[in-house]
């Protein structure tokens, strides 16, 4: 018996050109949702007909199957948001309140704050995805997290219901959530707080860091960005230090024990290895990029070769931040 589809949700959409990617088979059901409601009501669908569904935000930090997904993948597109005064801290700093919805790009949430000479967002310049995605893995760079500027998160829960939490109750950790942990917890918007800042020294960091991205990463090939997470320090064996001075140097006089992949990466000799169509980077290791037609089949092998030849070399286990869909 056929199965009776909602307004908006269509079927066998390939996937691909929604990823950053650019790899990827057919959704069996799609629905680009531009609303809590549509969101809502594709998601509610899926639930009573048991069909798997998974939302998508702006298509970094996954990889897709060449199968595709054999269910509904929803397409957050909600996009508003709200700039509105805040009050004063007991400093004296002013604050001002940004309600986003969770499929805004990243990128244009960034601009618009800095615009506006709001200072708290101005790490996450030039980084895709949506405002939703980087709460979702608590996004974070030159020393900015998500966690550090939100108040509050509005969510779907996994009954239906509209719900909203503050911070703390978030469980944002490195590059985790409640609803990293919690997949039936979908995003729908989030409040974050800023503090007003020097206009001048925020476009002139902004456009720094995005040219320093366009510098040090393969931007001229389909990635998720960085596929694995950085190593915690205490995983490492203390020969390795006296081995390799370089990761010793990188945590001198860094408040926090990690020490990046890439680094590793390199280390291992990785850089240019190249399995199908997919290859390491030269330009930046923990980039495994889609630089010649590329299968999901060359990533994933490629991926599961690096983190061998790091348990080899290092003992370390390598963990992925991206996300298999369909696998």
């Amino acid at each position: 018996m056929a199965i009776l589809l909602p307004s908006g949700v269509k079927q066998n959409i390939k996937l691909a050109p929604y990823t950053t990617y650019k790899i990827g088979g057919p959704a069996k059901y799609f629905c680009a949702a531009k609303s809590e409601d549509e969101i809502a009501e594709a998601v509610s669908w899926a639930r009573k007909e048991g069909v798997p569904y998974f939302i998508l935000g702006g298509g970094s930090n996954i990889l897709v199957s060449g199968r595709g997904f054999d269910g509904l993948v929803v397409k957050i597109q909600n996009t508003t948001y709200n700039i509105s005064p805040y009050g004063g801290s007991p400093a004296g700093r002013q604050h001002t309140k940004i309600e986003a919805e969770a499929g805004i790009d990243l990128p244009k949430l960034v601009k618009a704050t800095i615009d506006s000479g709001l200072a708290g967002l101005e790490w996450a310049s030039g980084i895709p995805g949506t405002f939703g995605g980087a709460v979702r893995g608590n996004a974070g760079a030159f020393g900015g997290e998500i966690k550090d500027i939100i108040t509050s998160v509005r969510f779907l829960d996994e009954n239906g219901g509209i719900k909203t939490i503050d911070n703390k109750d978030c469980n944002f950790s490195y590059r985790d959530s409640i609803f990293k942990q919690n997949p039936d917890y979908i995003i729908l918007s989030a409040t974050i707080k800023l503090e007003a800042g020097d206009g001048k020294a925020l476009q002139k960091f902004s456009k720094e860091t995005i040219e320093y991205r366009a510098s040090r990463h393969p931007l001229e090939y389909g990635s998720c960005g960085s596929v694995f997470k950085a190593i915690d320090v205490n995983s490492m064996h203390s020969e390795d230090f006296e081995k390799y001075p370089r990761f010793r140097d990188l945590i001198k006089n860094d408040p926090f024990p990690v020490i990046p992949t890439a680094c590793f990466i390199d280390e291992a000799s990785l850089k240019g290895y190249t399995i199908g169509g997919a290859t390491v980077s030269t330009k930046h290791p923990n980039f495994l990029v889609n630089y010649n037609n590329a299968s999901s089949q060359d990533v994933s092998a490629l991926i599961n070769f690096v983190k061998l030849r790091l348990t080899d070399k290092f003992g370390i286990i390598a963990e992925e931040e991206l996300q298999y869909v369909g696998f």
